[in-house]
């Protein structure tokens, strides 16, 4: 089974701007903030293969001739629409992203089609707690130019944005890990 790329972008940032200023005591360059905030989250959502945040969308999934299909997100809240090679068909689902059928789906590539609303509102204390400290060290090395002046001599140097994780945001990156 496979699917079709799941679309994170114009999703918001897992934690908020106000979570992040609280960490730096009320201050900070907003531009910085929210920037750190959209990398941390997209490095969250990536290392878990998952969007994580309350969202709808359609996907398109392989299928090998069986009755049973996982969606490629969880958890689900709602799924309103299937259909078979365009045609609408009965299912069942649970919370747990298993859809059923009553009869076996062909063996074919791309025949699926569903229509689903999945993720989580609010987003989860442990998610947001560690895309804050990501965030925030991100936003202690956002790349940047350093400059200085001596009299007529001026010099320029890039930095360079290299932040590693910690055991807590690699627990909670497996915690909501969807797949492989």
């Amino acid at each position: 089974m496979e699917a079709t790329e799941t679309a994170t972008q114009g999703l918001a940032p897992l934690a908020s701007i106000d979570d992040l200023q609280t960490k730096f005591g009320g201050k900070g360059d907003a531009d910085k903030l929210n920037l750190a905030l959209s990398l941390a989250s997209g490095r969250f959502r990536g290392q878990a293969n998952n969007p994580i945040s309350l969202t709808t969308e359609t996907v398109t999934l392989d299928t090998q001739g069986a009755s049973r299909i996982m969606l490629p997100a969880t958890p689900v809240h709602d799924v309103t629409r299937v259909q078979v090679d365009g045609t609408d068909t009965a299912y069942e689902w649970s919370a747990s992203g298993v859809l059923r059928f009553d009869n076996p789906l062909p063996d074919r590539y791309r025949a699926l089609q569903v229509t689903y609303t999945h993720g989580y509102d609010p987003i989860p204390d442990d998610i947001r707690d560690v895309v804050v400290e990501q965030a925030a060290a991100i936003y202690n090395l956002l790349p940047g130019v350093m400059s200085y002046t001596v009299g007529a001599e001026s010099r320029s140097y890039s930095t360079a944005l290299t932040v590693g994780t910690t055991a807590q945001w690699a627990a909670c990156v497996a915690r909501y890990r969807i797949g492989d």
